[in-house]
């Protein structure tokens, strides 16, 4: 491929990437619409000072433009989803992608100190398809350092999506209409670790929190998981989950809700436990009805029949997959909005690019950077 078809195809993708048509780009070197197309097509190869202007005005580098290597596969992003079949496809895969390159892009134009975390790796042989006391007691301690390590401790009921990114985890939350899907989670060692969460507000609030959690603990469990390649994925049937699933699903509640913290609650079930009891409860750590009632049946705080008559009266009164007394919308992407509102302020983006990384329309972003900029930085 030739100076100019390199250039060109780059071009074509920063265009697509931050929706400018070929008017607007002419605009920024100062040339007509036809110019524009015949260096989108490779036809006329682009001087320096123009290469610079475009460079400066998409914040990209000027190697960028000349590089054949964008697509790099060390730069593409490792994924794994629970029920790939049913969950997910290319399509979806190149969308949620983009939407974390977006995410990583500001990042890198932002003044972190921290780029591209991964969380520490664990490799724990798991025998069998029901997991071991001994097993489990290995998982409680791994979330036990990850609380740790978070800050957390032993504290109950924390923002678990600002307290991942406030720990470089990076969460993209975005409503998607497929039921299915409630999360993802991919890394890139070149960018970090990213979590996908469907934003739907039919989907309970604790159940968005148990999935990335859940999520974390595939990261840092099943890292041999990941592919880039839908294709080679491997994935587990929503009607029979693996043990792989058992894994992350006793991260996840290891995590929300500690043996320690939860012996200092023993007295509230010595005795009689109803449903009333857990749904009240069930508040004070942030988690799912059933979630809670599992953890109290794993550290031996209520028995087998206890827990499935309870079980049973969740199914009695409705709650066989809503949530009793759900929790009101938590907040996301805080983190996101505040590099790029940092960001639009100190003009080193443009609003169509802030735009395309908030997934609003542009006249939405202009009324934001308007009302951002007559307040300073620490308003919304």
């Amino acid at each position: 491929m030739n100076i100019a078809k390199i250039i060109g195809y780059n071009l074509r993708k920063v265009q697509e990437e931050n929706n400018y048509s070929q008017k607007e780009l002419g605009e920024i070197i100062d040339v007509t619409r036809q110019t524009i197309s015949k260096y989108l097509n490779g036809e006329r190869i682009l001087d320096c000072g123009k290469l610079y202007k475009l460079a400066k005005h998409f914040n990209k580098s000027i190697d960028y433009f000349l590089s054949q290597d964008n697509n790099e596969d060390d730069m593409a992003f490792m994924f794994r989803a629970d029920d790939l079949e049913n969950n997910f496809n290319k399509i979806l895969k190149e969308q949620i992608s983009q939407r974390f390159n977006y995410y990583h892009e500001v990042i890198e134009m932002s003044d972190l100190q921290i780029k591209d975390y991964i969380p520490e790796e664990y490799n724990i042989e798991i025998k069998g398809d029901k997991l071991s006391k001994k097993e489990k007691e290995t998982i409680a301690k791994i979330a036990e350092k990850q609380r740790r390590y978070m800050g957390v401790d032993d504290a109950l009921n924390v923002n678990i999506f600002n307290l991942f990114e406030e720990n470089n985890i990076n969460i993209m939350a975005q409503e998607i209409y497929d039921q299915n899907l409630d999360a993802l989670s991919a890394y890139s060692k070149d960018k970090g670790a990213f979590i996908f969460i469907n934003d739907r507000k039919d989907i309970p609030e604790e159940r968005k929190i148990f999935s990335v959690v859940h999520e974390l603990g595939h990261l840092i469990l099943h890292r041999e998981e990941y592919s880039k390649d839908v294709s080679q994925l491997k994935y587990t049937n929503s009607g029979i989950k693996d043990i792989r699933e058992k894994v992350a699903d006793y991260f996840a509640m290891s995590f929300l809700i500690p043996a320690k913290v939860l012996e200092s609650y023993s007295y509230y079930f010595d005795g009689y436990v109803d449903l009333d009891l857990i749904i009240e409860k069930k508040k004070d750590f942030g988690v799912s009805a059933k979630s809670l009632i599992m953890a109290l049946k794993e550290n031996g705080l209520i028995d087998g029949p206890t827990l499935g008559a309870l079980f049973k009266f969740l199914r009695k009164r409705g709650f066989e997959t809503a949530e009793p007394n759900p929790r009101e919308y938590i907040k996301k992407n805080e983190k996101l909005l505040a590099l790029v509102r940092k960001l639009v302020i100190e003009k080193k983006i443009t609003i169509n690019k802030a735009a395309v990384v908030l997934n609003i329309p542009v006249s939405e972003m202009r009324r934001k950077a308007k009302r951002w900029k007559n307040s300073g930085y620490n308003k919304t």
